[in-house]
Order: structure tokens, then sequence, then C-alpha cells
């Protein structure tokens, strides 16, 4: 049960900035730190719904309640999966073979490209968070869980492009458990989304699925296996598009 503990541990200090005890990073404590990856998306979603709930209440203006719906997974993964968006579209953009392609996903430096995608990212997210009302935000708000449930079912499973944490986790994760409790986790976010709204839900989920899976098309054929970087692209693309389709399906749905 400690290693287990020590997993919870070293995910949420890992993937999120919520204060924890730090835990030593070895393999047995690492053995089971993928199944809580998702936990960290349904902390966001719960935050997010319930401060969502409360400036609605308040009848705080759109606009603002907008970029409170953007802020927020920033602020609580502190960008760590948004540096690896940026990594990756710089990489892709680049037009280089896949060789040179792994090398600028290792480089710290942001190029002109990563800053471009960036703020069209943002662009789109904010738009289509401004759209949103308390019911289809709720709906979205699961994509969180689903999203990293989905990034830790491609890094344990997987080949991996290069040496780094994402390989670290691979190599000393129980991909039995991984597997189990994160499709766990794939189905309960599935679940909540089409009971909250049945027509909505569907179509967000089904888009999250369709995103997911060109995403991982995309990877094996630009990079040749998965990597910290690209779970990372992969978790924030389907969140854009999940986001999209609540916005668009919400308009027209409900």
């Amino acid at each position: 049960m400690k290693g287990v503990f020590n997993g919870l541990l070293i995910a949420l200090s890992m993937y999120s900035k919520i204060p924890v005890p730090q835990a030593e990073w070895n393999e047995r404590n690492m053995r089971y730190a993928l199944c809580f990856f998702p936990l960290v998306g349904a902390i966001i979603g719960g935050i997010g719904y319930g401060l969502y709930y409360l400036f609605d209440w308040l009848g705080l203006p759109p606009l603002l309640i907008a970029a409170f719906v953007v802020l927020l997974p920033v602020l609580v993964t502190g960008g760590i999966h948004l540096d690896g968006f940026c990594d990756t579209v710089d990489a892709i953009s680049s037009r280089q073979p896949r060789e040179r392609k792994l090398e600028i996903l290792k480089d710290s430096h942001a190029g002109a490209f990563a800053i471009i995608w960036c703020a069209v990212y943002f662009v789109a997210y904010f738009a289509a968070a401004g759209t949103l009302t308390l019911q289809t935000y709720a709906v979205f708000a699961l994509a969180y869980t689903f999203e990293r449930a989905f990034s830790a079912l491609s890094i344990i499973n997987f080949r991996s492009a290069k040496e780094g944490l994402a390989s670290t986790f691979k190599n000393s994760g129980s991909r039995a458990a991984v597997n189990a409790v994160c499709v766990l986790w794939l189905v309960a976010a599935a679940a909540g989304c089409i009971l909250l709204s049945p027509v909505l839900g569907a179509v967000v989920v089904g888009c999250g699925i369709v995103a997911y899976l060109l995403c991982v098309a995309v990877i094996f054929k630009t990079f040749g296996g998965m990597s910290g970087d690209l779970a990372g692209w992969l978790l924030q693309v389907i969140e854009l598009v999940m986001l999209l389709a609540a916005a668009v399906g919400g308009f027209y749905l409900c």
C-alpha cells in the first residue's frame, strides 16, 4: 500500500502544482504512478465545475468566466503539457528528418512555430470557452480525466521514441495495473459525459476518440513512438477538440 500511496504522490508532484509530500522516485514507487494521472484531470474538472457554478451564480461576465476556463488547467498543471505541445509543433513544423525532429523535442528553446501555434491554441480555446454554459461545461469538465487516461495508456503501451521521463514511467510501471485502472478512468469519464447529456456527451466523447486516433497516427508516422512531449501534445489536442465539440454541440443541441 505504501508503494501505491507513493505513486499517488509522484503523479501529483509530476503532473500538477498541488503541494504534496515528496516521495522517492524509485521503481517500486513509480510502479503505479500512471494510474493516478487521470486523477489530476478529475481534480481540475471538480475545481472547475465548482468555481464555474459559483461564477455563474454571481453573474460574472462570460468573458471573465471564459478566461478562467482557459487558465485553470495551466495553473493546476504548471503548463507541463503545454510545454510538450510547443515542442511537438516545433518538431512537426520543421519538416526535418525523424532524427532531427526528435532532437528538436529535446530542445528547451521555443521556436517561432511553437509561439505561433500556442497563440492559435489559446485563441481557439478562449473562443470556445466563451460559448459554454454551466451544463455544457459540466460535460467538458470530464474531458480532463478522459484525455489523461488516453495519455497514460499511450505511455505504458506504445514503444518509446526516445529516452526520457515517459520511458522511465513506462519501464517502471505495472502495465497490467495501469491498463486496468486507466481503462476504468476512461470508461467512467465517457459514461459521465453521456449521462449528463446523452447526445452532446456522445458527440464530445466521439470527437475525443477520433482526435486520439488521429494524434496516435501522426505520432507514429512522424516520430516512430511515444515520449513525454508527445503525450503532452496528444493530451492538449484532445482537450481542445473536446472543448470545441462541447461548444459547437452545445450551441446546436442544448
